[in-house]
């Protein structure tokens, strides 16, 4: 279990490496040393004194049960070329969830 965790952590830690550089500045969403907070207050910043009058918020429902994974492992091989830890990614894909006390595929 320990093993498992740390191996997660690792994974993360690399992985996060690999794509971070890719994003923009104004992304907020599931990123280190990032909030819901600091999004909202780029927003004000930006709408109150900046040259911008919109923001777009996008939440679609269910996305990450939905997304291809040939398709998603393909583009990750683009930058990844580690075999284990693109077996990694391929396990984690495919891993069911533990919700109120019942594993779902």
């Amino acid at each position: 279990m320990i093993r498992d965790r740390l191996v997660q952590m690792a994974s993360k830690i690399v992985l996060e490496s690999l794509f971070e550089a890719d994003f923009k500045d104004c992304s907020f969403g599931f990123r280190p040393k990032r909030s819901a907070k600091q999004a909202i207050e780029r927003i004000h910043k930006t709408v109150n004194y900046g040259r911008v009058y919109w923001a777009v918020d996008v939440d679609i429902m269910g996305y990450f049960n939905n997304i291809p994974h040939d398709k998603l492992l393909k583009l990750v091989e683009q930058r990844v070329s580690d075999r284990r830890v693109l077996k990694l990614i391929r396990l984690w894909l495919t891993a069911g969830v533990m919700e109120d006390g019942q594993y779902r595929d």
